[in-house]
């Protein structure tokens, strides 16, 4: 059985820019089926949102994100998050798309991927790995 990560959009952007060759390497590992990838449908959203994304961008995106499991969040998973962001806004800056994705993390039982550890670091319980930690060693 493969580890399953949640990909933050960090991550995702990251390759999709080749800015770091270890957001390559953990990417690769999902399409090789060696890591278990999952991604929010928020961040679905925030890669089509980029300013730079036009007709093209969008047939590449949907190629990046089909070896990923997309997951939704569930009625619990959005009350966490409100808790959430509602005890961190003021002072680690928390948001609510981080929170949802936090949230969903831990509701799956995963850790994050990302590269905005300070996104996620006031969730009590939740694993965050960074892809420039280990060059896609073992999360």
């Amino acid at each position: 059985m493969a580890i399953g990560l949640l990909f933050d959009t960090s991550v995702l952007i990251c390759h999709l820019r080749d800015e770091d060759r270890r957001c390559t390497e953990y990417m690769d590992r999902v399409a090789s089926g060696a890591l278990d990838g999952y991604a929010s449908v928020l961040t679905l959203a925030e890669l089509y949102a980029g300013e730079r994304v036009g007709g093209s961008e969008e047939f590449v995106i949907d190629q990046l994100v089909l070896p990923f499991q997309l997951v939704a969040p569930s009625s619990d998973v959005a009350a966490l998050a409100g808790r959430l962001v509602r005890q961190w806004r003021r002072s680690h800056g928390l948001g609510l798309v981080d929170a949802l994705i936090g949230a969903t993390a831990l509701s799956l039982q995963i850790p994050v991927l990302t590269l905005n550890t300070k996104h996620f670091q006031c969730i009590p319980g939740l694993l965050v790995i960074t892809p420039t930690a280990d060059s896609a060693g073992q999360p």
